[in-house]
């Protein structure tokens, strides 16, 4: 891990943290992924609705998924309750009446109200997200530490210049190249595929600087001088002898003679 540099007044350090399943160094913000098996660029987090990973290039696409969904959701339960009523007020009957001649409207009016809420208070909550300048996990991470010792780093300042951030970016370009031959050493390909604490070789040990290199970047040992925990102190040394009803014989297996 390396500390990226920092000023007087910086609000905390962004390491930058060596992936030893993708063999790369993280950019900020990038974690990688147990379900995609790769490192994703500025991760929000991994959704199962779209088993995919929402992160730096595909947030956007991700809102257009969930805003749409809202607004389709509160029109099918507008639609549906006007229908209703506007039958019964055309034909002075009872609420009860509407429904008994229109059971469809009325299905699909439950529907809006039990589906709608889950894609409103997701995109409620990632609006909340943009203005923060955060992304879920870095919000949920935060709550880890107390009040006081949160910091948001990449914050514009205000939440407009946050939705500003997110919305109007230029898409980024993507570094996978799906028409380039094949190359020895491929990961995605490779026996290590799979296989997240696979042994590195000592070339790539420490990011493909080298060894000594690697040692003057990568995370030390935080072995100190205390020896490691060795279980509770013997009261005193322990006699051995076989007793004479067998007990403690090492011929002995559970108490049974062979």
């Amino acid at each position: 891990m390396v500390a990226s540099a920092t000023s007087k007044d910086a609000a905390m350090e962004v390491p930058t943290k060596y992936c030893k399943s993708c063999n790369i160094w993280r950019p900020p913000r990038a974690h990688h992924c147990r379900v995609c098996d790769n490192c994703v660029e500025t991760q929000d987090h991994h959704c199962v609705w779209l088993n995919n990973c929402v992160g730096r290039r595909n947030y956007r696409y991700f809102l257009v998924f969930v805003a749409p969904g809202t607004l389709l959701g509160l029109f099918l339960f507008a639609a549906s309750l006007a229908h209703l009523l506007v039958w019964r007020s055309r034909e002075a009957q009872g609420f009860g009446a509407s429904i008994s001649q229109w059971r469809v409207p009325f299905a699909m009016l439950i529907y809006g109200i039990l589906v709608t809420p889950y894609p409103a208070s997701l995109l409620g909550y990632h609006l909340f997200l943009m203005a923060r300048g955060e992304t879920t996990r870095e919000y949920l991470n935060s709550h880890k530490f107390l009040k006081k010792d949160r910091h948001r780093p990449f914050t514009q300042g205000s939440w407009w210049k946050n939705w500003a951030a997110v919305l109007l970016r230029p898409r980024p370009p993507t570094y996978l190249r799906f028409s380039k031959k094949y190359e020895e050493g491929d990961q995605r390909f490779g026996e290590r595929r799979g296989r997240r604490t696979a042994p590195l070789t000592k070339e790539m040990q420490g990011g493909g600087l080298g060894v000594d290199a690697g040692k003057a970047v990568e995370m030390q040992s935080v072995g100190g001088k205390t020896p490691a925990f060795q279980g509770p102190a013997m009261r005193g040394t322990i006699d051995r002898t076989p007793r004479s009803d067998g007990v403690g014989d090492p011929q002995i297996l559970g108490g049974v003679r062979p």
